[in-house]
């Protein structure tokens, strides 16, 4: 219910300070502490700081609250999750969205403005853009693409920065105070917005759980539910109010850390797969600090490995697909059983699993192509590949290849990959034949090859470019061709000269090019993966060789032999 509140002032936590919203939305004016908001009366109904507050334009229901059935039973406690991805944007944050758009306008602001690794810039670009106000967003670098499809959507301005989200943050700042901009973020006015969690429970009938366990960024989502609970426990409606758990990832851990030595850390750099909480400078560290100590709760710590354990779990068992953040709950329930059975604990999933498609990408075993033939694709079933492919998520891609039973097609393509390398007096280890069987099964072992790289030999200057002399056999021609032409290196010049032939049928385009060494050694086997274009048409082939250079032209013949057949269909 959006009813006006009974007026408020905005207090800064570390000094106590009162201070002029006109003035700062973000830190103290007198002590750069963080700020909250006290309101003169309690209220049986959600408080909100605005003259008047307009009806959620793109919220239609509160977010789900399911019990866990499967992983209650398997862990013998009462498991529920509050499914915050079901908002509009498919995270949490839209609940402080909605606020500090509506802030940003009842301010007069001519643009909001914001850093972000995704989440918050796609849900400030869909309030802004629905109410007509426009929005720049700074994103690191690395930010995935798939997270800023929607701020571009909705219209926002995004501006990429070399660095990390404190580089961001920081330019941010800068920018907004050089206009009348309002800089949204992690700061009072979202966590006004966000505590709707803890209301939402209570219209929902259930506010009793013995433990809360929240994904830590900047802690923002944790002091707002926790004021949620604050201000419904002093209105009345509620008796008591739960543990609370700050859960993080291992190697994205400040607000934890700083929890146990009681003083907030900043971290100049933080690398986790849960990009969503990945924060180096979190904002809001006393609030969870005194959450933790007012509410007797506990904050923990869960590695890469069991987020991505956790986060398969979670969809296989539950059927909920998150992003990794959201992961971390399970993860540190699960390594702290002792404390928690029996008890009745929510898991707080703050995000769509969506938004994280790269990171299944990376940690799951892709599908071989298959020819349209009946008895290859009984071949594959039956070869042990699906199973091992199940099993193997989060694992090396490698894991599990020596078991896997090859046709008779890839069975050959395999013996001509280890010829070819022993020839070279080059013995293979365990860990490179694993690699090598993977990157076969891959493959198509019914390719035909328009073109035949025979012999080839190169002229090395001290100065100017490198000569290259490619032997080639021509599909369709009898007699060996040799091409001469140069190139920059040894690499470019034998690729410039195959293509002074091959590009009059087809012509192809190297767009991208990676090597990856397998081992320090000096006959290290080298696998070569390039990515060729034509006319929009994108293919990848690879080659693995000790030698480099005959990798990269294993994948550049492989290649031609793949658009060949992929653009003749």
């Amino acid at each position: 219910m959006n009813t006006p509140h009974s007026g408020y002032t905005m207090r800064c936590i570390m000094c106590g300070q009162q201070n002029d919203e006109r003035e700062t939305s973000t830190y103290c004016t007198n002590c750069g502490g963080v700020l909250t908001i006290d309101y003169h009366q309690t209220a049986k109904h959600i408080q909100y700081p605005l003259e008047e507050v307009r009806p959620d334009p793109l919220k239609n229901n509160p977010s789900s609250l399911k019990r866990l059935n499967r992983l209650s039973e398997r862990y013998d406690a009462d498991l529920y999750a509050k499914l915050e991805f079901e908002h509009p944007t498919g995270c949490f944050k839209d609940r402080g969205s909605y606020i500090e758009v509506q802030k940003a306008l009842e301010l007069g602001a001519d643009a909001i403005c914001l850093a972000s690794t995704g989440n918050m810039a796609a849900s400030v670009a869909a309030y802004a853009c629905y109410f007509k106000i426009p929005c720049f967003v700074f994103v690191p670098e690395k930010t995935p693409e798939v997270k800023l499809a929607q701020a571009t959507i909705y219209d926002a301005t995004i501006i990429k920065i070399k660095g990390d989200f404190m580089v961001c943050e920081k330019l941010c700042r800068e920018f907004a105070k050089s206009g009348n901009y309002y800089l949204a973020g992690d700061y009072v006015f979202r966590q006004e917005g966000q505590k709707s969690f803890s209301y939402e429970l209570y219209e929902q009938g259930d506010t009793n759980f013995d433990y809360i366990f929240v994904p830590i960024g900047a802690g923002t989502n944790f002091a707002a539910i926790l004021k949620g609970y604050q201000e419904m426990k002093a209105a009345g409606l509620i008796d008591k109010i739960p543990k609370f758990v700050a859960v993080q990832p291992e190697q994205s851990s400040p607000v934890v850390e700083g929890i146990f030595k009681k003083d907030k850390i900043v971290k100049e750099q933080v690398n986790t797969m849960a990009d969503a909480v990945a924060v180096g400078d979190p904002l809001d560290f006393y609030k969870v600090l005194r959450g933790i100590e007012e509410t007797d709760g506990m904050a923990f710590t869960a590695t890469e490995n069991e987020l991505l354990e956790s986060m398969k779990e979670m969809t296989v068992e539950e059927g909920y697909f998150t992003e990794p953040a959201c992961a971390i709950p399970l993860a540190t329930f699960k390594n702290n059983l002792e404390t928690f059975k029996g008890k009745k604990c929510l898991f707080v999933l703050t995000g769509t699993g969506l938004k994280s498609s790269h990171i299944v990408a990376k940690y799951s075993l892709s599908s071989p192509v298959l020819p349209p033939k009946l008895e290859r694709i009984q071949q594959y079933i039956e070869s042990g590949f699906v199973e091992m492919q199940k099993s193997s998520w989060g694992q090396s891609r490698n894991t599990g290849f020596e078991n896997i039973s090859m046709d008779e097609g890839h069975a050959k393509l395999y013996d001509e990959y280890v010829n070819s390398i022993n020839k070279k007096g080059k013995t293979l280890k365990e860990e490179e034949i694993k690699v090598l069987r993977s990157l076969v099964y891959n493959e198509d072992a019914d390719l035909e090859y328009p073109v035949e790289v025979v012999d080839y030999k190169l002229t090395m200057r001290k100065h100017g470019l490198v000569s290259a002399a490619v032997k080639l056999k021509i599909q369709g021609n009898e007699e060996e061709v040799i091409s001469l032409d140069q190139g920059v290196g040894p690499l470019d010049a034998v690729l410039t000269a195959i293509k002074a032939e091959t590009d009059a049928f087809l012509p192809l385009e190297v767009i991208n090019h990676e090597v990856e060494i397998l081992s320090p050694d000096t006959d290290s086997l080298v696998i070569v993966t390039l990515t060729l274009e034509k006319e929009g048409h994108k293919f990848t082939s690879k080659g693995a060789s000790p030698d480099t250079l005959e990798a990269t032209i294993q994948a550049f013949v492989k290649g031609l032999a793949v658009a060949n057949k992929a653009l003749s269909v």
